[in-house]
């Protein structure tokens, strides 16, 4: 009886110690459905994964869908099909929309008065946490050497990317979608804080000065580092919208502070679309263990 225990407790310990290897989500589904549908589906839930893939599909006809998601903290992977008819008597038209919202933030603008005005008045990252962790003083950021009277900090962009298309009766539509998304932790959001580790932390990032060593206040920052372990800030998506006939609306709203990228787009089709996106924003990479090397296959 006691082996038996000893050797229980000793799994129980294993399978703690390997949980975060395991610590993932994955679904695989196809579906085929004709009639009436009401559909809603979630995917991802904001911060912890990254981001948050939101869809419905509504109305009267016949439609065929393949979705592969995976999630891990911080990280969501998702890969999605949809072709349809609407049905010849449809008095609600089938129509997919798909929203997906990022977790990583971005641009701030500064909505104020300014002693100097930097950089169109946009917000630096260093500028940003450091006023996130209460490490600027109250109404100032300072900005290589530039101070900012600061009444009010605006996000410049919703971090939206969202896709509708409706087929008019009779006609087809087909939306396929396969995005990637990651933002890991900001070491000073957490626990740990700058200078104070007995390690530094493998899956977050921080701040450095020009010698490479973590910063206390990210204002006096030359660059930033990241651990092993960190899952990235980025967000990728390949896309392809179309109908034969119908109507077809996009809104796009995506900015980085990172690499002062800003994307937008508010469009509505009627008739006949086909549109195909590229789209990639890089902000930070992932750590050298979560992108293996290309030769280790076990």
């Amino acid at each position: 009886m006691k082996k038996t225990v000893a050797v229980a407790v000793a799994i129980v310990f294993v399978l703690a110690l390997a949980a975060p290897v395991f610590a993932s989500m994955d679904h695989d589904a196809q579906y085929k459905l004709d009639g009436t549908i009401e559909f809603e589906k979630q995917v991802g839930h904001i911060c912890n994964t990254g981001a948050e893939m939101k869809q419905t599909i509504d109305g009267e006809g016949e439609i065929t869908k393949v979705m592969d998601t995976a999630q891990v903290a911080g990280k969501i992977t998702v890969s999605d099909q949809n072709d349809w008819i609407t049905a010849d008597d449809a008095v609600n038209n089938l129509t997919v929309t798909s929203v997906i919202e990022l977790c990583a933030p971005g641009k701030s603008v500064y909505d104020g008065a300014a002693d100097t005005v930097y950089d169109d008045m946009v917000i630096p990252p260093a500028a940003w946490y450091a006023n996130e962790a209460g490490l600027a003083p109250d109404g100032i950021l300072t900005v290589e050497g530039a101070q900012f009277a600061v009444s009010e900090i605006d996000e410049l962009t919703d971090q939206i990317w969202a896709v509708q298309v409706e087929a008019d009766p009779g006609f087809s539509g087909g939306l396929t979608q396969g995005f990637e998304a990651a933002y890991g932790p900001f070491a000073g959001a957490q626990d740990y804080w700058y200078g104070d580790w007995e390690s530094e932390p493998d899956d977050a990032w921080w701040f450095v000065d020009e010698d490479g060593d973590p910063v206390l206040n990210p204002l006096d920052a030359d660059d930033v580092d990241y651990g092993k372990d960190y899952v990235g800030n980025y967000f990728s998506i390949e896309q392809f919208a179309r109908t034969s006939q119908g109507e077809t609306k996009r809104y796009v709203d995506v900015s980085s502070p990172w690499s002062h990228g800003y994307a937008y787009e508010d469009s509505s089709v009627t008739g006949m679309a086909e549109i195909q996106d590229s789209f990639e924003m890089g902000n930070l990479p992932a750590g050298d263990d979560v992108v293996p090397d290309w030769w280790d296959l076990f």
